[in-house]
């Protein structure tokens, strides 16, 4: 067996509690809570984590303690808009080896294209999409990670981040025609439009940037072709997923298009679907347990942070109406949607 065969071997035996969250986007936020006048440690520690978390870019932390540090964060600020604050502190460079390649892309088509492909080596219970639709393109950000904590304060961090790097990788002259953010509108919603420079469509169903094509054939000023090749190969080399990660990150993609599948999840992992089958049985799981596992998460998120009614809800998630989601939803949680959306709408932290 190959040494890269063997990385992938031990790579399929994670578990879901190891998926990680590259720390290198994060390592401004000590600096910004001292400013705001909230003890750093104390913001690490209601997280769980050690107060050295942060302190070396290319180390992880566990995907959830990601968002439990930026809810953490909101709580103890009292700043609402805080996933939007820190996300706009973002640069290409604190992407790491993402984020060399994306600077020496030929054009923004092929940064974007990179930093879709190989998101999960920045973060392993998340995706970065991108879609173009006739003049438009869409460039968005979904959760697939199960049970997430603060995914209000992740959506707004990584919409932000979206746009600082697309804005450092296509010119200060590009901003988005469109936004959309999959909750409620805050009340200061002034913060938004100050960034995006326009003001987002709140209680969406997805989390994205929206901008006429012509900008994906922009060149990335000071690209190196030479490096660009050296960053492939690093990339590459690094891009080792295991399986069950990538089944629930190509579920959570071919959702956005409105499928769900097994044979769809399979076709994008390039698998046979009995392949498919019979590997996740090995890791003791099913298709079917994924599926829910998705469905689940996103319903909660939708539910807990955004107004969108049940039967719209129920679509995106590939329900043909609202009474079939309604009784899967209470057999994933023992509650209806309804009182779901009820109990988190009381919580801090709104139930996600």
């Amino acid at each position: 067996m190959s040494e890269r065969s063997i990385r992938a071997a031990a790579a399929e035996q994670r578990p879901l509690e190891t998926w990680g969250q590259r720390v290198g986007p994060l390592v401004g936020l000590p600096l910004l809570l001292a400013d705001l006048g909230v003890d750093p440690p104390g913001v690490m520690a209601a997280a769980g984590l050690p107060v050295d978390a942060l302190a070396n870019a290319d180390d992880r932390i566990p995907f959830d303690a990601f968002g439990r540090l930026l809810q953490a964060a909101a709580d103890m600020t009292r700043q609402d808009h805080i996933g939007l604050t820190v996300g706009r502190m973002v640069r290409v460079d604190h992407l790491g080896i993402i984020g060399d390649l994306a600077r020496n892309a030929t054009t923004l088509a092929e940064a974007l294209q990179f930093m879709v492909v190989y998101q999960h080596l920045n973060g392993e219970g998340d995706l970065v999409f991108a879609a173009r639709h006739g003049p438009i393109v869409e460039v968005g950000y979904a959760i697939y990670y199960p049970g997430v904590t603060g995914a209000k304060q992740i959506h707004d961090y990584a919409l932000a981040a979206l746009f600082t790097v697309l804005r450092e990788l296509a010119g200060p002259q590009w901003v988005p025609s469109q936004v959309f953010l999959p909750h409620a509108r805050p009340l200061h919603a002034l913060h938004y439009e100050d960034l995006f420079r326009v003001l987002p469509s709140f209680d969406s169903e997805f989390c994205s940037l929206r901008f006429p094509a012509h900008w994906l054939n922009r060149p990335v000023q000071g690209a190196d072709p030479a490096q660009r090749l050296h960053s492939l190969d690093a990339v590459q080399r690094a891009a080792d997923a295991d399986l069950l990660q990538q089944v629930y990150r190509a579920l959570r993609q071919v959702m956005l298009a409105g499928k769900s599948s097994g044979d769809d999840v399979a076709g994008m992992l390039s698998l046979h679907r009995r392949t498919l089958n019979r590997r996740l049985r090995e890791r003791g799981t099913t298709f079917r347990h994924v599926l829910d596992s998705v469905r689940c998460e996103v319903a909660r998120q939708l539910l807990a942070h955004s107004q969108l009614p049940l039967d719209v809800i129920a679509a995106s998630l590939g329900y043909a109406g609202a009474s079939p989601f309604t009784r899967s939803f209470r057999r994933w949680t023992g509650s209806s949607p309804g009182d779901f959306r009820k109990l988190a709408m009381r919580r801090p932290d709104r139930g996600a």
